[in-house]
């Protein structure tokens, strides 16, 4: 067990994890449009979630680093069809600026590997 299974939100939350842990290599599983609470607000933002296969929770991703996946996947317009199946690695990082001006840790990605370079097969256990 770790602090974000202690709270009910459905997505990671980078300050759950120390700067500089790193996951393994996560397959995408789904994408989705949702409504996201937004820190600070009572309101809520669509947002890009990602879904890992065999992880419990989904990634709310940004522009800059939906950007560095696109470099490597492709840009089409139906990412979420093209890019499930590839796997990218999170990293945890420090000191990033948020949208409500506050700053902490954030997600970012590490690694980025297009779903025809590895067998579908090889796909690891995850529990974050």
């Amino acid at each position: 067990m770790n602090v974000s299974d202690l709270s009910n939100s459905p997505y990671l939350a980078s300050d759950d994890y120390k700067v500089g842990t790193q996951f393994p290599l996560l397959t995408i599983e789904s994408i989705k449009m949702e409504d996201v609470p937004v820190p600070g607000k009572t309101s809520k933002t669509a947002k890009a979630v990602i879904y890992f296969a065999g992880a419990k929770k989904a990634w709310v991703v940004n522009k800059q680093e939906a950007r560095k996946i696109a470099k490597t996947i492709g840009e089409d317009k139906a990412i979420e069809k093209t890019w499930i199946g590839a796997r990218i690695a999170l990293i945890v990082v420090g000191d990033v600026r948020r949208p409500d001006g506050t700053k902490g840790n954030a997600f970012r990605v590490h690694d980025v590997q297009p779903k025809e370079s590895m067998p579908v097969a090889s796909t690891p256990e995850l529990k974050v």
